[in-house]
């Protein structure tokens, strides 16, 4: 009896939990697949509570699949410096202590047990697939809403005010490009032993620093249907110092820009590095080898 109330309390926390969570995701969520497959993954093995399986063959499945569930995550934080694995990740370890405290003594399940567990392992299972396909393998990564560069309902309104009136990709790029450099400072102290990228923050606080920036750049432009890359360096001479830019395509060609570069240029009075033409997306850098296109 005791057991049982322990489960129920649980249940309604892990339910609250997800409803909270996915409140605050909600913007994210209509935009993006990749976002909506590692919310699955947060909401999905909380169905596993009411059910209690209680042999060890069911037991063992649940243990695996949550053991998976949080590796993956812990895979989306490392790959994409997302937040919300970090989240994830600690309900689901949890969740995985719960069942491993309160474990019943191994009995034999019914049909009515071992049917719901082996379903809820195959929808996780699928969506651990399409998850590492939407980070690891997108039909269009300088489109992609979910990887290290991601952005809301609010963000692609934004958007739209920034591009009004114009007409063409390069106009819209140019437009964005302005309004990020005149509106943002450099966050001189800024001193995080991993980026992430948040977009509200970014917006709110109007500080960044280079990782920020060429986000929210990207974000802009593919929130637009403008194909663009973020691009992770070092500088040829000083390995140690990490660095991020940008790289779009209109007008027929790809160009690379530095806006965290000209937003300290603006600041300064000095001269803007601009748009230079590029032969492909993935062309080397003169000044910088390229880690991580994006």
């Amino acid at each position: 009896m005791k057991t049982t109330k322990s489960r129920i309390i649980f249940f309604a926390i892990a339910i609250t939990y997800n409803l909270l969570l996915g409140l605050y995701l909600k913007d994210f969520l209509v935009l993006s697949k990749t976002l909506t497959a590692f919310y699955l993954l947060s909401v999905l093995p909380t169905l596993f509570l009411p059910i209690e399986p209680r042999s060890k063959a069911m037991r063992t499945i649940v243990y695996i699949i949550l053991v998976l569930d949080i590796l993956m995550n812990l895979i989306y934080f490392i790959s994409c410096r997302r937040l919300l694995p970090v989240m994830t990740m600690v309900f689901i370890v949890v969740e995985l202590m719960y069942f491993i405290t309160f474990a019943n003594q191994p009995r034999k399940d019914s049909l009515v047990t071992k049917i719901p567990v082996l379903v809820i392992t195959g929808l996780m299972l699928v969506t651990m697939l399409s998850a590492y396909n939407f980070v690891h393998k997108p039909d269009a990564p300088y489109l992609a809403n979910g990887g290290a560069t991601l952005w809301d309902t609010q963000t692609e309104e934004l958007a739209d005010e920034i591009c009004a009136g114009y007409d063409t990709d390069a106009d819209k790029v140019q437009a964005i490009y302005s309004w990020i450099i005149h509106n943002f400072e450099y966050d001189y102290d800024y001193n995080a032993f991993i980026q992430c990228f948040n977009v509200r923050h970014t917006l709110r606080t109007r500080k960044g620093v280079c990782y920020d920036f060429a986000n929210l750049f990207a974000a802009l432009c593919r929130s637009q249907n403008i194909p663009c890359y973020v691009v992770d360096g070092t500088p040829y001479n000083r390995a140690m110092e990490d660095h991020t830019w940008n790289r779009v395509y209109y007008d027929g060609l790809w160009w690379d820009l530095d806006v965290t570069n000209d937003i300290s240029s603006t600041t300064n009075g000095k001269s803007l590095y601009g748009f230079r033409e590029l032969t492909s997306a993935y062309a080397s850098d003169k000044d910088y080898y390229i880690t991580n296109i994006y």
